[in-house]
Protein backbone atom coordinates (compact mmCIF):
# COMPACT_ATOMS: atom_id res chain seq x y z
CA UNK A 1 0.00 0.00 0.00
CA UNK A 2 1.40 3.36 -1.03
CA UNK A 3 2.45 5.64 1.71
CA UNK A 4 0.15 8.58 2.41
CA UNK A 5 1.18 11.76 0.67
CA UNK A 6 1.76 14.61 3.03
CA UNK A 7 0.09 17.73 1.62
CA UNK A 8 1.77 21.05 2.07
CA UNK A 9 0.45 23.02 4.93
CA UNK A 10 -1.24 25.67 2.72
CA UNK A 11 -3.20 22.95 0.83
CA UNK A 12 -4.38 21.48 4.08
CA UNK A 13 -5.47 24.96 5.11
CA UNK A 14 -7.63 25.46 1.98
CA UNK A 15 -9.25 22.01 2.56
CA UNK A 16 -10.47 22.83 6.02
CA UNK A 17 -7.50 21.65 8.08
CA UNK A 18 -7.29 23.02 11.57
CA UNK A 19 -3.62 23.80 11.01
CA UNK A 20 -2.82 27.46 11.01
CA UNK A 21 -2.61 28.89 7.44
CA UNK A 22 0.48 30.48 6.09
CA UNK A 23 -1.56 33.65 5.48
CA UNK A 24 -2.32 33.76 9.18
CA UNK A 25 1.06 32.73 10.47
CA UNK A 26 3.69 33.44 7.87
CA UNK A 27 2.42 36.20 5.44
CA UNK A 28 4.19 39.45 6.11
CA UNK A 29 2.09 42.49 7.05
CA UNK A 30 0.31 44.02 4.01
CA UNK A 31 1.91 47.28 2.79
CA UNK A 32 -0.72 50.05 2.51
CA UNK A 33 -1.11 51.82 -0.88
CA UNK A 34 0.11 55.41 -1.03
CA UNK A 35 -2.65 57.90 -0.30
CA UNK A 36 -2.68 59.19 -3.84
CA UNK A 37 -3.37 55.68 -5.21
CA UNK A 38 -6.40 55.01 -3.08
CA UNK A 39 -9.74 55.02 -4.97
CA UNK A 40 -11.47 57.36 -2.55
CA UNK A 41 -8.63 59.86 -2.80
CA UNK A 42 -8.70 59.75 -6.62
CA UNK A 43 -12.45 60.35 -6.61
CA UNK A 44 -12.10 63.32 -4.28
CA UNK A 45 -9.25 64.76 -6.36
CA UNK A 46 -11.20 64.46 -9.62
CA UNK A 47 -14.21 66.17 -8.02
CA UNK A 48 -11.97 68.97 -6.76
CA UNK A 49 -10.44 69.50 -10.22
CA UNK A 50 -13.90 69.67 -11.81
CA UNK A 51 -15.01 72.19 -9.19
CA UNK A 52 -11.93 74.34 -9.90
CA UNK A 53 -12.57 74.23 -13.66
CA UNK A 54 -16.18 75.29 -13.15
CA UNK A 55 -15.11 78.04 -10.73
CA UNK A 56 -12.75 79.43 -13.39
CA UNK A 57 -14.86 78.82 -16.51
CA UNK A 58 -18.12 80.37 -15.31
CA UNK A 59 -16.65 83.77 -14.39
CA UNK A 60 -14.70 83.80 -17.67
CA UNK A 61 -17.88 83.12 -19.60
CA UNK A 62 -19.33 86.26 -18.03
CA UNK A 63 -16.18 88.40 -18.18
CA UNK A 64 -15.01 87.65 -21.72
CA UNK A 65 -18.14 88.90 -23.51
CA UNK A 66 -17.93 92.12 -21.50
CA UNK A 67 -14.38 92.61 -22.67
CA UNK A 68 -15.49 91.98 -26.25
CA UNK A 69 -18.18 94.64 -25.85
CA UNK A 70 -15.49 97.25 -25.33
CA UNK A 71 -15.87 97.39 -29.13
CA UNK A 72 -19.60 96.74 -29.55
CA UNK A 73 -21.22 96.05 -32.87
CA UNK A 74 -21.74 99.11 -34.99
CA UNK A 75 -23.88 99.61 -38.09
CA UNK A 76 -23.83 101.88 -41.11
CA UNK A 77 -26.62 104.37 -41.78
CA UNK A 78 -26.07 105.32 -45.41
CA UNK A 79 -27.84 108.35 -46.93
CA UNK A 80 -27.98 106.98 -50.48
CA UNK A 81 -29.05 110.11 -52.33
CA UNK A 82 -27.55 108.75 -55.54
CA UNK A 83 -29.84 108.15 -58.50
CA UNK A 84 -29.09 104.67 -59.91
CA UNK A 85 -28.59 105.62 -63.55
CA UNK A 86 -27.04 102.23 -64.32
CA UNK A 87 -26.31 98.94 -62.61
CA UNK A 88 -22.82 100.02 -61.57
CA UNK A 89 -23.96 103.22 -59.84
CA UNK A 90 -24.52 101.50 -56.49
CA UNK A 91 -21.67 99.01 -56.99
CA UNK A 92 -19.61 100.38 -54.05
CA UNK A 93 -22.55 99.58 -51.76
CA UNK A 94 -22.99 96.09 -53.20
CA UNK A 95 -19.26 95.45 -52.76
CA UNK A 96 -19.37 96.56 -49.11
CA UNK A 97 -22.39 94.34 -48.41
CA UNK A 98 -20.60 91.38 -49.96
CA UNK A 99 -17.19 92.01 -48.39
CA UNK A 100 -18.45 91.80 -44.79
CA UNK A 101 -21.78 89.96 -44.36
CA UNK A 102 -21.56 90.57 -40.59
CA UNK A 103 -21.73 94.35 -41.09
CA UNK A 104 -25.34 95.58 -41.20
CA UNK A 105 -26.45 98.55 -43.27
CA UNK A 106 -29.57 100.67 -43.16
CA UNK A 107 -29.84 102.54 -46.44
CA UNK A 108 -31.90 105.72 -46.87
CA UNK A 109 -33.70 105.56 -50.21
CA UNK A 110 -34.42 109.04 -51.60
CA UNK A 111 -35.73 109.16 -55.18
CA UNK A 112 -36.73 112.85 -55.16
CA UNK A 113 -36.51 114.42 -51.70
CA UNK A 114 -39.18 111.86 -50.95
CA UNK A 115 -40.76 108.98 -52.88
CA UNK A 116 -41.52 111.09 -55.95
CA UNK A 117 -44.82 111.63 -57.73
CA UNK A 118 -45.43 108.00 -58.69
CA UNK A 119 -46.90 105.35 -56.43
CA UNK A 120 -44.05 102.96 -57.33
CA UNK A 121 -40.32 103.31 -58.06
CA UNK A 122 -39.23 103.99 -61.64
CA UNK A 123 -37.35 101.56 -63.88
CA UNK A 124 -33.89 102.54 -62.63
CA UNK A 125 -34.90 102.24 -58.99
CA UNK A 126 -36.70 98.99 -59.74
CA UNK A 127 -33.47 97.44 -61.01
CA UNK A 128 -31.35 98.85 -58.17
CA UNK A 129 -33.77 97.77 -55.42
CA UNK A 130 -34.04 94.29 -56.93
CA UNK A 131 -30.27 93.95 -56.74
CA UNK A 132 -30.17 95.37 -53.21
CA UNK A 133 -32.76 92.86 -52.03
CA UNK A 134 -30.31 90.02 -52.71
CA UNK A 135 -28.20 90.96 -49.69
CA UNK A 136 -29.34 89.81 -46.24
CA UNK A 137 -27.39 92.45 -44.29
CA UNK A 138 -29.26 95.52 -45.49
CA UNK A 139 -32.49 97.29 -44.53
CA UNK A 140 -34.06 100.16 -46.43
CA UNK A 141 -35.85 103.24 -45.10
CA UNK A 142 -37.59 105.89 -47.15
CA UNK A 143 -36.67 109.58 -47.02
CA UNK A 144 -39.39 111.99 -45.87
CA UNK A 145 -38.76 115.66 -45.11
CA UNK A 146 -40.68 117.22 -42.20
CA UNK A 147 -39.51 120.83 -42.70
CA UNK A 148 -38.79 121.00 -38.96
CA UNK A 149 -42.45 120.14 -38.30
CA UNK A 150 -43.74 122.94 -40.53
CA UNK A 151 -45.00 120.81 -43.43
CA UNK A 152 -48.58 119.72 -43.66
CA UNK A 153 -48.74 116.54 -41.57
CA UNK A 154 -51.09 114.88 -44.05
CA UNK A 155 -48.48 115.34 -46.82
CA UNK A 156 -45.83 113.71 -44.63
CA UNK A 157 -48.10 110.76 -43.87
CA UNK A 158 -49.08 110.45 -47.53
CA UNK A 159 -45.42 110.19 -48.56
CA UNK A 160 -44.55 107.56 -45.99
CA UNK A 161 -47.55 105.52 -47.12
CA UNK A 162 -46.27 105.62 -50.70
CA UNK A 163 -43.07 103.92 -49.53
CA UNK A 164 -45.13 101.40 -47.56
CA UNK A 165 -47.03 100.55 -50.74
CA UNK A 166 -43.97 99.72 -52.84
CA UNK A 167 -44.00 96.11 -51.65
CA UNK A 168 -47.42 95.60 -53.22
CA UNK A 169 -45.76 95.67 -56.64
CA UNK A 170 -42.79 93.46 -55.75
CA UNK A 171 -41.45 92.22 -52.43
CA UNK A 172 -37.96 93.24 -53.55
CA UNK A 173 -39.09 96.88 -53.30
CA UNK A 174 -40.20 96.54 -49.67
CA UNK A 175 -39.18 99.44 -47.42
CA UNK A 176 -38.54 98.81 -43.72
CA UNK A 177 -39.31 102.23 -42.25
CA UNK A 178 -38.86 105.99 -42.58
CA UNK A 179 -36.03 108.49 -42.20
CA UNK A 180 -37.53 111.81 -41.10
CA UNK A 181 -35.11 114.46 -42.30
CA UNK A 182 -35.26 118.01 -40.95
CA UNK A 183 -36.70 116.81 -37.66
CA UNK A 184 -37.08 119.64 -35.14
CA UNK A 185 -34.77 119.90 -32.16
CA UNK A 186 -36.09 123.08 -30.46
CA UNK A 187 -39.07 122.40 -28.25
CA UNK A 188 -42.60 123.52 -28.94
CA UNK A 189 -45.75 121.65 -28.07
CA UNK A 190 -46.85 121.72 -31.71
CA UNK A 191 -43.55 120.30 -32.94
CA UNK A 192 -43.64 117.49 -30.39
CA UNK A 193 -47.22 116.66 -31.36
CA UNK A 194 -46.34 116.73 -35.07
CA UNK A 195 -43.48 114.28 -34.65
CA UNK A 196 -45.46 111.97 -32.38
CA UNK A 197 -48.20 111.70 -34.99
CA UNK A 198 -45.68 111.16 -37.79
CA UNK A 199 -43.85 108.37 -35.98
CA UNK A 200 -47.11 106.67 -35.02
CA UNK A 201 -48.13 106.74 -38.66
CA UNK A 202 -45.01 104.74 -39.53
CA UNK A 203 -45.82 102.09 -36.96
CA UNK A 204 -49.40 101.91 -38.27
CA UNK A 205 -48.41 101.70 -41.94
CA UNK A 206 -47.89 98.52 -43.97
CA UNK A 207 -44.11 98.48 -43.83
CA UNK A 208 -42.15 95.26 -43.62
CA UNK A 209 -40.16 94.12 -40.61
CA UNK A 210 -39.48 96.43 -37.69
CA UNK A 211 -41.08 99.59 -39.17
CA UNK A 212 -37.96 101.53 -38.22
CA UNK A 213 -38.33 105.22 -37.35
CA UNK A 214 -35.28 107.45 -37.69
CA UNK A 215 -35.35 111.15 -36.84
CA UNK A 216 -32.69 113.53 -38.05
CA UNK A 217 -32.52 116.75 -36.05
CA UNK A 218 -28.79 116.79 -36.85
CA UNK A 219 -28.03 118.00 -33.31
CA UNK A 220 -28.95 116.91 -29.81
CA UNK A 221 -32.73 117.51 -29.58
CA UNK A 222 -34.67 118.78 -26.60
CA UNK A 223 -35.38 115.82 -24.31
CA UNK A 224 -39.12 116.44 -24.68
CA UNK A 225 -38.92 114.98 -28.17
CA UNK A 226 -38.15 111.58 -26.66
CA UNK A 227 -40.60 109.07 -28.07
CA UNK A 228 -40.77 105.31 -27.60
CA UNK A 229 -41.71 104.95 -31.28
CA UNK A 230 -38.42 106.51 -32.42
CA UNK A 231 -35.72 103.89 -32.93
CA UNK A 232 -32.75 106.03 -33.98
CA UNK A 233 -31.96 109.72 -33.61
CA UNK A 234 -29.23 111.45 -35.63
CA UNK A 235 -27.76 113.57 -32.85
CA UNK A 236 -24.86 114.81 -34.97
CA UNK A 237 -24.83 115.64 -38.68
CA UNK A 238 -22.07 118.15 -39.25
CA UNK A 239 -18.46 118.49 -40.32
CA UNK A 240 -15.41 116.86 -38.80
CA UNK A 241 -14.33 120.25 -37.44
CA UNK A 242 -17.68 120.76 -35.73
CA UNK A 243 -17.43 117.28 -34.26
CA UNK A 244 -14.15 118.21 -32.58
CA UNK A 245 -15.85 121.16 -30.86
CA UNK A 246 -18.98 119.22 -29.84
CA UNK A 247 -17.41 115.94 -28.81
CA UNK A 248 -17.71 116.70 -25.07
CA UNK A 249 -21.43 117.49 -25.38
CA UNK A 250 -22.04 114.27 -27.28
CA UNK A 251 -20.07 112.28 -24.73
CA UNK A 252 -22.31 113.65 -21.98
CA UNK A 253 -25.45 112.18 -23.56
CA UNK A 254 -27.09 109.60 -21.32
CA UNK A 255 -28.95 107.91 -24.16
CA UNK A 256 -28.34 104.29 -25.05
CA UNK A 257 -25.81 104.24 -27.91
CA UNK A 258 -28.14 101.91 -29.83
CA UNK A 259 -30.48 104.90 -30.35
CA UNK A 260 -27.79 107.31 -31.53
CA UNK A 261 -26.37 108.04 -34.96
CA UNK A 262 -23.43 110.26 -35.96
CA UNK A 263 -23.05 111.46 -39.56
CA UNK A 264 -19.72 113.22 -40.04
CA UNK A 265 -18.82 114.86 -43.34
CA UNK A 266 -15.79 116.84 -44.56
CA UNK A 267 -13.45 114.44 -42.79
CA UNK A 268 -9.81 115.14 -43.70
CA UNK A 269 -7.91 112.43 -45.54
CA UNK A 270 -6.48 109.93 -43.04
CA UNK A 271 -4.42 106.79 -43.30
CA UNK A 272 -6.28 103.59 -42.48
CA UNK A 273 -4.93 103.46 -38.94
CA UNK A 274 -6.11 106.96 -38.03
CA UNK A 275 -9.48 106.42 -39.70
CA UNK A 276 -9.92 103.18 -37.77
CA UNK A 277 -9.15 105.00 -34.51
CA UNK A 278 -11.58 107.81 -35.35
CA UNK A 279 -14.41 105.43 -36.27
CA UNK A 280 -13.75 103.32 -33.20
CA UNK A 281 -14.11 106.41 -31.01
CA UNK A 282 -17.41 107.33 -32.66
CA UNK A 283 -18.74 103.81 -32.26
CA UNK A 284 -18.35 103.89 -28.49
CA UNK A 285 -21.16 106.45 -28.29
CA UNK A 286 -23.27 105.72 -31.36
CA UNK A 287 -24.30 102.39 -32.87
CA UNK A 288 -25.10 103.98 -36.24
CA UNK A 289 -22.42 105.80 -38.22
CA UNK A 290 -21.70 107.49 -41.50
CA UNK A 291 -18.34 109.09 -42.23
CA UNK A 292 -17.27 110.71 -45.50
CA UNK A 293 -14.48 112.88 -46.84
CA UNK A 294 -16.96 114.60 -49.18
CA UNK A 295 -17.05 118.29 -48.30
CA UNK A 296 -20.02 119.19 -50.52
CA UNK A 297 -23.01 117.25 -51.79
CA UNK A 298 -22.05 114.89 -49.03
CA UNK A 299 -24.48 112.10 -49.87
CA UNK A 300 -24.63 112.26 -53.65
CA UNK A 301 -21.55 110.14 -54.35
CA UNK A 302 -19.41 107.49 -52.72
CA UNK A 303 -16.31 109.17 -51.32
CA UNK A 304 -12.81 107.89 -51.98
CA UNK A 305 -12.64 106.61 -48.39
CA UNK A 306 -15.93 104.65 -48.56
CA UNK A 307 -14.32 101.20 -48.56
CA UNK A 308 -11.86 102.19 -45.82
CA UNK A 309 -14.72 103.55 -43.70
CA UNK A 310 -16.79 100.36 -43.93
CA UNK A 311 -13.68 98.26 -43.23
CA UNK A 312 -13.06 100.30 -40.06
CA UNK A 313 -16.51 99.62 -38.56
CA UNK A 314 -16.31 97.32 -35.50
CA UNK A 315 -18.44 94.18 -35.99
Amino acid sequence: MASKVQLPTHFRDWNGSSSPSIEASEKPATTQKPLWKRPWFIAVAVAAVIAIIIAIAVPLAVILPKKHKSKPDTRVLLPLYIYPKENATWAPLYDALLDDPSLNFTVIINPSSGPGSSQHPDVQYTAALTQLAKYPNVNKVGYVRTGYATRNLSDVISELNVYAGWASKDQAFAIDGIFFDESPHEYSADAVSFMLNATRAVKDAKFQGAKTVIRNPGVIPDFRFNDSNTDISVVFEQSYTEYQSKEADLAALKDDRSNNCYMVHSVPAMDKGKLHTFVDGLSKRAEWLFVTTNDENYYESFADDWADFTAAIPT
